[in-house]
């Protein structure tokens, strides 16, 4: 019975010894491994005198025990079993190696989870650290792009203002520079139109007094005539009534009959009536004789009044040898036709001209043909002539209002004094008394 005992005592140490490679707890690192075999090789060589001691004891009272043979070799990963322990105090002093043992490995285990939590904690505030900073550099750029994106628009906004600045000078300038030219225009046309008008009235100055001096030679050639018909008539008198006896004078103041022997004194008669000396004596019907004579100086003097001049000739028509242009211009080539063209006067071709040439015709040939010609092709056109605007008028609808003094509505006109073209005019009133009405279609 007590060989039973010894045998399940020394199955139970070395089934305890068997339980050391055991971990405990958490997975511990290799390198904790392996000073937990380490720590267990060192504590199994301090008991095994102790065991052998025990051994010795027993072996000097009673028959000597057999001992258990050493365990396997210690692998890599557990520590190789220690030698079973002697029954008795021996066994005490294993387990508390066994729990020394479990405590320091416990608390290699909490050192070592505790130093993996302050790494995990070190990690994390790394990272923290590191997202933070990763956040300040986005947001440090997020701000830098704000900024930049604000510095372009503010720039596109300068650049933006410069330019319509610019736009503005220049539109300024450009409207400026239109005002002088147009006001240069005028001015070139004021004085052109002065000129025009002195270079009138020179010419008509010219005309009036060559006219003057025409008139002056016409009337010294028609004195001329007139006395030389004078001259002729008292010949035809003196030479015609020199045979008739007219008794007493014509007249109120005539003389009584001179008896024969004063008929060598003879006067010549006077036109018209006067102090008429008889040729002869013995007048036997002297009122026939005065008839006769009144009737003859009557009609000497009806035909003396209805006597032609030279004003009376026929006027000479306009050849290319007299034309004389209206507003000459002394620059022109010798090549340019000096002489208007006879095909304006037919009144075909104004039908194939446009709007603008019949405008122009009618504004710049005052006075002519040709002006009375474009208007009546502009008459024909539907274009009407307000006397008050001095300008035509066209109806662009039908009229609004219609009375039997005006009528109101939207027309189209045409400004020839500032544009040029043709304008329209909403909610104008034509009145009737200003309608050019005289020229026949």
């Amino acid at each position: 019975s007590s060989g039973s005992k010894k045998s399940s005592h020394s199955k139970k140490s070395s089934g305890a010894i068997g339980m050391i490679p055991l971990t405990i707890g958490r997975a511990r690192s290799a390198a904790a491994a392996k000073a937990e075999r380490e720590k267990g090789m060192i504590a199994a060589n301090e008991a095994t005198p102790t065991k052998m001691g025990r051994s010795n004891s027993t072996s000097s009272n009673g028959p000597p025990v057999a001992l258990p043979a050493a365990g396997p070799a210690p692998t890599p990963k557990a520590p190789a079993p220690a030698a079973p322990p002697v029954p008795g105090a021996g066994a005490q002093s294993m387990a508390a190696v066994l729990k020394r043992e479990s405590e320091e490995r416990q608390r290699a285990a909490a050192l070592l989870v505790a130093q993996q939590q302050q790494a995990q904690l070190l990690e994390q505030a790394r990272l923290q650290q590191q997202a933070e900073l990763v956040r300040q550099q986005q947001l440090q750029k997020q701000q830098q792009a704000q900024a930049e994106a604000q510095r372009l628009q503010q720039e596109a906004l300068l650049r933006q203002q410069q330019q319509q600045a610019q736009q503005k000078a220049v539109a300024q300038a450009e409207a400026l520079k239109r005002q002088q030219q147009h006001l240069l225009e005028q001015q070139v046309a004021a004085a052109q139109k002065d000129a025009a008008v002195k270079q009138k009235l020179l010419q008509q100055q010219q005309q009036l007094q060559v006219a003057a001096m025409q008139q002056q030679q016409q009337a010294a050639q028609a004195q001329q005539q007139h006395s030389s018909q004078q001259q002729q008539q008292q010949n035809v008198l003196n030479v015609g009534l020199s045979g008739l006896s007219l008794g007493n004078a014509v007249g109120s103041n005539a003389a009584p009959a001179v008896p024969s022997s004063t008929s060598s004194q003879q006067q010549q008669p006077s036109v018209g009536g006067g102090n008429v000396a008889p040729t002869s004596t013995g007048a036997t019907n002297p009122n026939n004789n005065n008839d006769a004579t009144e009737r003859y100086l009557h009609a000497l003097n009806d035909s003396f009044l209805q006597m032609p001049t030279t004003l009376d000739a026929e006027r000479a028509r306009t050849s290319s040898s007299n034309y004389t242009p209206r507003n000459p211009y002394p620059t022109s080539p010798p090549s340019y036709p000096s002489v208007p063209s006879p095909i304006f006067d037919n009144p075909a071709v104004f039908e194939k001209l446009g709007t603008d040439a019949l405008f122009f015709i009618f504004y710049y040939a005052q006075g002519t043909y040709q002006q009375y010609l474009a208007a009546r092709e502009l008459k024909k056109q539907s274009w009407r002539y307000h006397k008050k605007y001095m300008t035509w008028f066209q109806r662009h609808e039908e009229p609004k209002v219609t009375t039997d003094d005006y009528e109101q509505g939207t027309y189209v006109y045409f400004d020839y004094e500032t544009g040029w073209c043709q304008r329209i005019k909403s909610d104008f009133r034509f009145e009737y008394s200003f309608l050019e009405d005289s020229l026949s279609v």
